[in-house]
């Protein structure tokens, strides 16, 4: 399973698949990562992971696009637009204070924007994924057990 995906650490994958505390013989843990290899490679062919990917893949790139077009145009005005940003607002207040206040707040709103659209979209997909591979692996040991 692809671990940055899930969220899980490698600790937590290694107890999955029986690895971890010192028991168990060189044997059983080649077994182990032979299962979980064959799970991996199951996982990374079905269509839902496939679409997981494109999906956040597509989610990351809209969101990079956005917060470096706001940027760049947040510099390109204060680079260009020297008036423009010089105007006054409220007493020592102008509007490239303003905009540059914006940009914090900008990135806020992105970052909360990518969680509310994960939540929804990504992570009930990635679940469905990691029950299915867990699924797939709990099967797999009692064929071969």
């Amino acid at each position: 399973m692809v671990e940055y995906m899930e969220g899980a650490s490698r600790k937590r994958a290694e107890n999955e698949f029986g690895r971890a505390g010192g028991g168990g013989s060189a044997r059983s843990r080649t077994r182990a990562e032979a299962d979980r290899a064959r799970t991996c490679e199951r996982v990374s062919v079905d269509p839902r992971f496939v679409e997981l990917r494109r999906r956040f893949a597509l989610q990351s790139g809209l969101l990079f696009a956005t917060f470096f077009g706001g940027y760049m145009t947040y510099l390109l005005l204060s680079a260009y637009a020297r008036d423009f940003m010089s105007i006054q607002v409220l007493d020592s207040i102008n509007v490239a204070l303003l905009l540059g206040i914006g940009q914090f707040l900008f990135s806020f709103l992105l970052a909360w924007a990518f969680c509310r659209f994960s939540t929804s979209s990504i992570d009930p997909l990635a679940e469905e994924l990691r029950e299915h591979a867990r699924a797939e692996n709990a099967v797999d040991t009692e064929v071969a057990g």
